[in-house]
């Protein structure tokens, strides 16, 4: 059981190594302004691939509960670059974000409806 453990680390963190600012994927952000969250496909594609760092904490993931710290994501962060930052992945102070949060078949509206269902679990939204 400890060898598995270990190796989901060992792969996160390739994962997370891997991400950089020469892989990020070309995107308009216009759809960001006119979007309509969906919060039933944001919680489909939460427990399809969020849920494995995001409902405990894996990694150094900010748990899907923990309102303060979304609520200072918010603050710290425009709309746009949280997007991004689910989009291309990145290396936060407590880990590594994987590109698309690792949902490599997500649309970029089924990522946006997935930060909104976190959000929305939290009493909050992107579009403050």
């Amino acid at each position: 059981m400890n060898n598995k453990i270990i190796l989901f680390f060992f792969l996160l963190l390739i994962i997370g190594c891997k991400t950089n600012k020469q892989n990020n994927i070309p995107v308009d952000l216009t759809f960001l302004e006119t979007h309509i969250p969906n919060i039933e496909n944001g919680k489909k594609i939460f427990d399809q691939s969020c849920i494995t760092c995001h409902l405990y904490g894996t990694a150094g993931a900010t748990i899907l509960k923990d309102k303060k710290s979304w609520e200072k994501l918010l603050i710290d962060r425009n709309k746009d670059d949280i997007y991004l930052n689910v989009l291309n992945g990145f290396i936060g102070e407590k880990g590594p974000m994987p590109q698309k949060g690792a949902c490599l078949n997500c649309s970029n509206t089924d990522l946006l409806d997935a930060i909104e269902y976190i959000l929305f679990i939290n009493g909050l939204s992107i579009n403050h």
